[in-house]
């Protein structure tokens, strides 16, 4: 069976950056998974995902939304 999506937590150890000088945004992807990020989303647009890819970009959305709700209230 397809995984439906790739565990935000397997990112932890090497695709997250702790920024402790940034308030507003402590916790972000490293430069190297942004930029899987924004490639993945990118070929979203195109309708050109392999399954394995809409694993891995739902995952990465999913982690990107944990880091934007953790990040606003470490904010407020």
């Amino acid at each position: 069976m397809k995984e439906l999506m790739k565990q935000p937590s397997s990112w932890l150890p090497n695709g997250i950056k702790l920024n402790l000088s940034d308030q507003f945004r402590p916790f972000s992807f490293t430069e190297e998974l942004q930029i899987g990020l924004e490639e993945l989303l990118e070929k979203n647009k195109e309708n050109l995902l392999n399954p394995d890819e809409q694993a891995e970009l739902a995952g990465l959305l999913e982690l990107e939304k944990i880091f934007s709700f953790i990040n606003a209230k470490l904010a407020s």
